[in-house]
């Protein structure tokens, strides 16, 4: 059975966090990874490793579902015809709506 110190927690989580710098700068460089590994000196097997790690370490600390909020139209449905001017509100259903057109037109 493996015991985990405060020693190994901490080197753990500065390797993470080293790695996850690496993967960031492999990503924003524009190259590929075999092109990075070479440049930087590293195998792309060990790349991979710790690609690997490092995305298990975030999906066990991260929540799996993250809330998303989608904003509201604010503005409201403007229909003109022959003169005639009707304003709706932004969230009027769907088949409201599509009842209406179909009686104007």
């Amino acid at each position: 059975m493996k015991t985990t110190t405060a020693i190994t927690t901490v080197k753990r989580d500065i390797q993470l966090q080293e790695w996850s710098e690496q993967i960031k700068a492999q990503q924003e460089s524009g190259m590929t990874v075999t092109a990075f590994c070479a440049q930087n000196g590293i195998s792309p097997k060990t790349y991979y490793y710790h690609l690997r790690k490092v995305r298990e370490h975030f999906m066990e600390s991260e929540p799996a579902i993250v809330p998303v909020s989608v904003p509201r139209p604010n503005s409201d449905i403007r229909i003109e015809k022959n003169g005639l001017q009707i304003s709706l509100p932004a969230d009027i259903s769907a088949d409201t709506l599509l009842a209406l057109i179909n009686e104007l037109c």
